[in-house]
């Protein structure tokens, strides 16, 4: 029997149902199908930002564009991100990072999933979207997956522990300054017995709908003025 868990905002993004779970490609991770944007990015693959380096974007997105960043890595196997609007992502053990231009004032699905490479050897999942503030510049956190327990690895206790942090968010958001919000939030597994007494999951899928609203980031990550009174 499946488990499952989740969180969703009070307020609502709309938009289709989500999509299906994504299939993860065998062989290298590409970003299969997106557009990808920015200077880090040649081809299907991009440069991951160094987040203690300068957060400016030397090729910034023009004015009906907002930029994020996906930094995807599963440990102990693999990973896919999938959305009919923002593209297909694929990632192994080594952290894979994508960067894409989004028109705001538009709402996307998401459908992310982690499945463990050897059998009982458990996974442990991990997915940061961050949004570009060209006004800093800065980047903010939009959501954050990660269920790390026993090794690194998924299990029950880790994702509900995971469950419990995300009903911090502000506004559907991690940073409230942000303009990206996130509802509609749930996860799901298929179970595992991997380490037995572990109770690791062979797999970990999030959904998610990512409503990018059109005003402008103003403030620094964090500040006082973009927290709700």
């Amino acid at each position: 029997m499946a488990l499952a868990g989740g969180c969703a905002s009070s307020s609502s993004a709309g938009g289709a149902a989500a999509a299906p779970a994504p299939v993860i490609p065998a062989g290298p991770p590409v970003a299969a199908h997106a557009n990808l944007a920015g200077g880090r990015c040649h081809g299907a693959t991009c440069t991951c930002r160094d987040p203690r380096g300068s957060a400016a974007e030397s090729s910034p997105p023009d004015e009906g564009h907002k930029r994020f960043e996906l930094r995807l890595a599963a440990l102990g196997g693999s990973e896919a991100l999938s959305s009919p609007t923002l593209g297909d992502f694929a990632a192994g053990e080594d952290e894979a990072c994508y960067y894409i231009d989004v028109v705001p004032g538009t709402t996307h699905d998401v459908s992310f999933v982690a499945r463990e490479r050897r059998a009982e050897g458990g996974v442990g999942p991990s997915l940061a979207i961050a949004e570009y503030g060209p006004k800093g510049p800065w980047w903010y956190e939009v959501v954050n997956v990660h269920c790390a327990g026993p090794e690194g690895k998924c299990n029950r206790e880790a994702a509900d522990e995971w469950g419990a942090d995300i009903k911090k968010r502000k506004r559907g958001r991690i940073d409230p300054c942000g303009s990206a919000v996130i509802t509609h939030l749930t996860w799901d597994t298929s179970g595992g017995s991997g380490a037995r007494e572990m109770g690791l999951f062979r797999d970990f899928s999030v959904r998610f709908t990512m409503e990018v609203k059109k005003f402008a980031t103003q403030f620094a990550p964090g500040s006082t003025e973009c927290v709700p009174k």
